[in-house]
């Protein structure tokens, strides 16, 4: 992650601590005096930087959402038209996932241990997915400028949305099945949508 200039780095290294431990050991599962002992500060520091677990938590997914989406952005330039940005977003899952073990996705994994909906770190998550809809949507207006007379009939919104259902499931699935199949899957399933 870039630091930004006001960051101390002490909170860098509890940030960055707590992004390893929520991610591989999940949020629950972490307890705080953990994040303070492998990130070597002293707990007077990380209570001045984070009250709580929860405000870290929500420090955590709000800098990995900002990377993630610069990243992604920045990860799609590098395909000519929509179609195949849309593809590569896919078939960047592969090695990604495989790079975290099939750990899966940070944000759903956090979500699904914070059940309450109004909690910031779960709306925080769901902004996540909510840009990465945006871009979609984005790129399925400019695919349906491309494609012309072929998808007069065709809402990019609607689209979108069985887009991330494509993309969102594949996440899932290789996670529960610990292989790269379901990506395979979905940007063949994609392939097929985006006819």
């Amino acid at each position: 992650m870039e630091n930004s200039p006001t960051e101390s780095a002490a909170r860098r290294r509890i940030l960055d601590t707590a992004r390893d431990l929520f991610y591989r050991n999940g949020y629950r599962a972490t307890g705080i005096n953990e994040i303070i002992r492998k990130s070597g500060v002293a707990k007077a520091t990380f209570y001045a930087h984070f009250p709580s677990k929860e405000d870290l938590a929500y420090a955590y997914v709000e800098s990995m959402n900002r990377e993630e989406m610069r990243e992604i952005e920045e990860g799609i330039k590098k395909f000519r038209g929509p179609y195949e940005k849309l593809i590569g977003l896919l078939e960047s899952l592969i090695p990604w996932s495989q790079e975290r073990d099939y750990r899966g996705c940070a944000y759903l994994n956090i979500s699904s241990e914070i059940t309450d909906h109004a909690n910031p770190v779960r709306k925080e998550s769901k902004g996540h997915y909510q840009a990465v809809r945006r871009l979609a949507g984005r790129l399925m207006q400019d695919l349906k400028k491309v494609k012309g007379a072929a998808w007069k009939d065709r809402d990019p919104e609607q689209v979108a949305d069985d887009y991330m259902l494509i993309l969102s499931g594949s996440l899932a699935m290789a996670q529960v099945y610990h292989d790269p199949g379901p990506f395979k899957e979905a940007v063949e399933a994609a392939r097929r949508l985006l006819r």
